[in-house]
């Protein structure tokens, strides 16, 4: 089903030292993962391999990789899910993490890379080289300490303790819109302000897909959902001042950041 040989025979080749590290292949259709696997040790990376977000954590902890592709339906929950965990527990500092789905439809986070299958193989591993010799880079000017052991919960095979919901927003804007964009600038001003890791932000450009407002029922733009925590609430025009988002986000409990650093 999965040949590892690309149509110009370039699955085999000499690369720079950079562009070959650590990567960790989170699938669990064991057929694409042992060929993704292949396809990436064919150019020169040491590849390992997990099938759920358990498995997944407990590699994490165990090595440092350079990059980590997720599929993002897993047996035991999502693969965003493992970004985000592994993301709060300081596993993925100075790492990159990419999202693979076969699902068309799916709304990317706009922090987290997504790919979709199927894959055209060679610009895809192209791909993956560049961002591990960025991610190579990029920590070679910032020295970032690790968790040195695992949790007691993950050590044991338990489920990961109840954390702070994460707050859902989404904003409806039209791109060609002056307010719009004044209320996309206001959101990422105070975005930067607080503990982002407790903010899930998506974007969704009605000019291009009136429909997808419906959900919400949103008829103006620019409007701000908040969908959860709690009662779902509408922002509807008024996004130029910062106060309403700042008391929006003190009042679900973000955490504001010290000093530029996420609590």
């Amino acid at each position: 089903m999965y040949d590892v040989q690309s149509e110009n025979r370039r699955a085999v080749q000499t690369l720079d030292a950079l562009d070959c590290g650590r990567i960790l292949v989170v699938d669990d259709d064991k057929v694409f993962g042992t060929f993704m696997v292949a396809a990436l040790e064919s150019r020169g990376h040491d590849v390992a391999w997990a099938a759920c977000i358990h498995d997944g954590l407990a590699a994490l902890y165990a090595e440092r990789y350079d990059l980590v592709l997720i599929d993002l339906r897993l047996p035991d929950g999502s693969g965003i899910q493992l970004v985000r965990d592994a993301t709060d527990e300081g596993l993925l500092s100075n790492s990159s993490a990419i999202i693979l789905t076969g699902h068309d439809d799916f709304e990317a986070p706009h922090d987290i890379r997504v790919f979709h299958k199927p894959l055209d193989l060679d610009p895809f591993l192209d791909r993956m080289a560049a961002i591990v010799a960025a991610t190579k880079r990029r920590r070679e000017l910032a020295s970032v300490a690790r968790p040195s052991a695992p949790p007691r919960w993950l050590s044991h095979g338990g489920r990961r303790p109840a954390k702070k919901p994460r707050l859902d927003l989404v904003l409806y804007i039209s791109a060609a819109s002056e307010k719009s964009q004044r209320a996309l600038r206001t959101i990422h001003r105070v975005l930067d302000r607080y503990n982002t890791s407790q903010v899930n932000l998506t974007v969704r450009d009605l000019s291009n897909k009136p429909s997808s407002g419906d959900e919400d029922a949103v008829v103006f733009t620019p409007t701000l959902v908040k969908r959860g925590p709690g009662t779902r609430t509408w922002i509807v025009g008024n996004l130029d001042q910062d106060d309403l988002l700042i008391d929006l986000l003190d009042v679900n409990g973000v955490d504001r950041k010290r000093d530029g650093i996420e609590n």
